[in-house]
């Protein structure tokens, strides 16, 4: 398949993840919620929000993380344009065109795969994705499945019915891998929200995750993610307009990875335990999966 094609896939699965996460963080149903405390960290709506941008990123640890050739990243969403039947162009832009590539494994030295121009849209919805994914290799004289990838202002814009969401990506996410086993490490990786009304919010964090396959062996270079397991650990810091929240991230039992899911979170199990902090006062939030894409939170 010719090089530009890899990156029209490229920019469609991008845009396809990144949307789907802009779309759970704005989702305008509310979960099923406890009284809380009586001087809560943080009120029942904002342990609503705070819960589905979390299950988002939980979900975006997952995103690429078989990208091994810098051309195309299967595990950010569908190998096609994300309106199947719609309009869409984009012509992202891969330098150098042909990078160096000492150790001779799948992932080049360092590649820099840019975003101009890129648009999609169908019926009332229309896209458009902009900014840059560095791909590096970190051990570029070892032959190996590690790779590190830097987001440097990678940007999505989603109108639909006239309404305007956007999502702004910056960080460093570090992976080893082999087939059986996704080991990775982000530090203070910030995804940045912007919501219809202008308000915004921002996740900055520090998480450890690692995935298992159900299947040992099933995972491979530049493929989709077979079903598995997901366990995070981490810190964070959640900001959404005057108000700042330090949280405590963990996994328990493990979110279970389900590949057939065809809405995201992909998780049709497990369950993510945040400890809330604010001035002093702490609030638990449980975010539980029961079925592909569907979730309780929980403030208590």
């Amino acid at each position: 398949m010719p090089p530009t094609r890899h990156l029209r896939r490229l920019a469609a699965g991008v845009a396809a993840a990144a949307l789907a996460a802009v779309a759970a963080c704005t989702h305008e149903s509310t979960a099923p919620v406890s009284p809380g405390s009586t001087n809560p960290a943080l009120s029942v709506p904002e342990a609503n929000l705070l819960g589905e941008a979390v299950a988002a990123d939980a979900q975006s640890e997952l995103d690429g993380a078989t990208l091994s050739s810098g051309m195309f990243l299967p595990g950010l969403g569908a190998p096609i344009t994300p309106f199947g039947s719609g309009d869409g162009f984009c012509m992202p832009t891969r330098s150098p065109a042909s990078p160096a590539n000492a150790d001779g494994d799948r992932v080049p030295d360092s590649v820099r795969i840019a975003f101009t121009d890129c648009g999609f849209s169908m019926g009332t919805e229309a896209d458009t994705v902009r900014g840059t994914i560095d791909i590096v290799d970190p051990t570029p004289t070892v032959a190996d499945r590690s790779v590190k990838t830097v987001y440097t202002d990678l940007t999505w814009v989603h109108v639909r019915d006239g309404k305007v969401r956007s999502l702004v990506v910056n960080g460093t996410r570090e992976t080893d891998r082999d087939a059986s086993v996704i080991s990775q490490i982000e530090q203070d990786f910030k995804s940045t929200y912007t919501f219809p009304d202008g308000s915004t919010a921002s996740h900055d964090r520090s998480w450890s995750s690692t995935f298992t396959a159900d299947v040992p062996g099933s995972i491979q270079p530049d493929a989709r993610l077979p079903s598995g397991t997901l366990s995070i650990d981490g810190t964070s810091t959640w900001t959404r307009g005057t108000n700042t929240y330090a949280l405590a991230v963990s996994t328990d039992p493990l979110l279970h990875y389900n590949a057939s899911c065809a809405v995201r979170p992909k998780f049709d199990a497990g369950t993510l335990h945040v400890t809330v902090t604010r001035n002093g006062t702490a609030s638990n939030v449980t975010i539980a999966f029961t079925a592909c894409g569907q979730y309780t939170v929980t403030r208590s």
